[in-house]
């Protein structure tokens, strides 16, 4: 997909929204939503598969981005535990030149990637002024659909038949990495409260007005689209709350990142009521 260029006028000033949350979490939907409402999301976005088919709504040029500082540290997508990434000159320059072309080029712009989870710090570093939509969804549908996706991807012979095979070979690997993920959102969220909002899965398949909130609270420029012309409840339903776990000793810290999560979101209907009520 790509989109015409145009040189913005000097001095504007432009809006950065960076859509985050763990894989299987309804980053997709959200992202086509606010693709919809006027975010541009990248010249091109990854294409859909059958896993995504309405589109992953992936900026090419950030994922590229993403795996490749991955690979740096010696990582895969597959992040199982907290770290801090290396990043070495050649990145920086790549990142710093999206930025500048995006912001010469659009007043406003942004992107989703669920890796972007992990270097949300980075791009903060560079974009001072850049607003997170936080995305979340319980431990137990991220994880099995994540790992029913990995199934059907390992059965059917792609490549990347190692990656797939871990989530066999590891029962915990999925829930590790939607501890990790989410970790990493309440830290950043934490520490920039006022530039960030943090939204459900479920709140969003509700009806929860996300763009009028938006713009309520950051005025940045979207046009209001009802979730409904977008998010399809049906692949969205949720399996009943019961996780397997083979290490138990993540219970405990599973159960307080989810309760976290939760407080955030119900920061958030907090928020839109006291603004329904000023008017």
């Amino acid at each position: 997909m790509y989109s015409a260029r145009r040189a913005m006028p000097e001095g504007r000033l432009t809006n950065q929204l960076i859509v985050a949350g763990f894989h299987r979490s309804g980053t997709s939907a959200t992202a086509q939503l606010l693709h919809r409402a006027g975010l541009f999301l990248g010249d091109e976005l990854l294409e859909a598969l059958p896993s995504n088919p309405y589109g992953h709504f992936e900026d090419k040029d950030v994922v590229d981005i993403h795996h490749q500082i991955l690979a740096d540290n010696d990582m895969t997508w597959l992040v199982d535990e907290p770290f801090v990434p290396m990043v070495d000159e050649r990145r920086w320059q790549r990142m710093r030149w999206l930025v500048e072309r995006r912001n010469s080029e659009h007043l406003l712009w942004g992107f989703k990637d669920p890796r972007v989870c992990l270097f949300l710090a980075l791009w903060k570093y560079l974009l001072p002024n850049a607003k997170v939509l936080l995305v979340y969804r319980h431990f137990s549908g991220s994880t099995y659909s994540l790992a029913r996706r990995h199934s059907a991807l390992l059965f059917s012979g792609t490549i990347s038949g190692f990656l797939h095979r871990r989530f066999w070979e590891e029962p915990d690997l999925a829930l590790r990495m939607w501890l990790t993920y989410n970790k990493a959102l309440l830290a950043f969220a934490r520490a920039y409260p006022d530039d960030t909002l943090a939204v459900s899965m479920n709140m969003i398949r509700d009806g929860f007005p996300l763009v009028w909130a938006m713009e309520r609270r950051w005025n940045l420029g979207l046009e209001d689209v009802p979730v409904g012309e977008i998010f399809n409840p049906a692949a969205s339903i949720e399996r009943p709350r019961r996780q397997p776990v083979s290490d138990r000793r993540l219970i405990g810290e599973i159960e307080r990142t989810w309760r976290d999560l939760e407080e955030l979101g119900a920061r958030t209907e907090l928020m839109l009521k006291e603004m329904t009520i000023a008017g």
